[in-house]
């Protein structure tokens, strides 16, 4: 499918068929387009829970207030990013991240260290992070779409829950360390696609 054919297709799901699953090819062409989504001075802030498990789904279904999305998606996607900490100027993190560009820590500091402050004087550190995982949602449901699939953004939930049952799936996870971004649930419609309403360009668009 062309590129704006898709942004064109795209629809958000309610209902999926629980009776038709995704292929391992489709889970993987959507969770890369998550990988290769941009972020924010490149640092990755993300983690990815690839979730087909029905009875992880049915307790996500609970900690996202009952939408059938959640319920009925034979995959979701959860994008947790990193807490405040770990954006620190001096962390482990940061400074593996930033090992990975020309100059290395040194020369990424000299960029990093001003916006940080900015966003740490601001209390803005994890809706920075949080802000990202968006994009990468957004990669998702177009690669779905691409893919002949439904997806839909969840931003309904409730988020001591989803970490709480993310530690209970996975060895070593420490809720502390993580908030949640978004979830997204994609598979075969097991409803009419609605019609999309959107704003005309003429309305949006301001050129200076």
């Amino acid at each position: 499918m062309e590129y704006m054919d898709a942004l064109e297709a795209r629809w958000a799901c309610k209902l999926y068929d629980s009776s038709k699953p995704l292929s391992e090819e489709d889970e993987y062409a959507i969770i890369e387009a998550a990988r290769l989504a941009p972020s924010s001075f490149g640092l990755e802030p993300w983690r990815f829970l690839a979730v087909r498990d029905d009875s992880l789904r049915f307790k996500l279904f609970g900690a996202c207030f009952l939408q059938d999305s959640v319920r009925t998606a034979p995959l979701v996607v959860i994008s947790l990013v990193r807490a405040a900490r770990f954006y620190a100027p001096d962390s482990d993190f940061i400074k593996a991240r930033s090992a990975r560009f020309p100059g290395g820590y040194p020369v990424f500091l000299e960029d990093y260290r001003g916006y940080y402050a900015y966003l740490n004087q601001n209390g803005l550190l994890e809706h920075w992070a949080r802000a990202q995982s968006y994009i990468a949602c957004a990669n998702m449901m177009n690669a779905a779409t691409d893919r002949g699939l439904a997806s839909c953004a969840i931003e309904g939930y409730d988020e001591a829950q989803v970490l709480a049952i993310v530690a209970e799936a996975v060895a070593g996870f420490d809720p502390a360390d993580w908030r949640v971004g978004l979830l997204c649930s994609v598979g075969v419609p097991g409803e009419p696609r609605r019609e999309r309403v959107r704003a005309s360009l003429e309305e949006l668009l301001t050129r200076l």
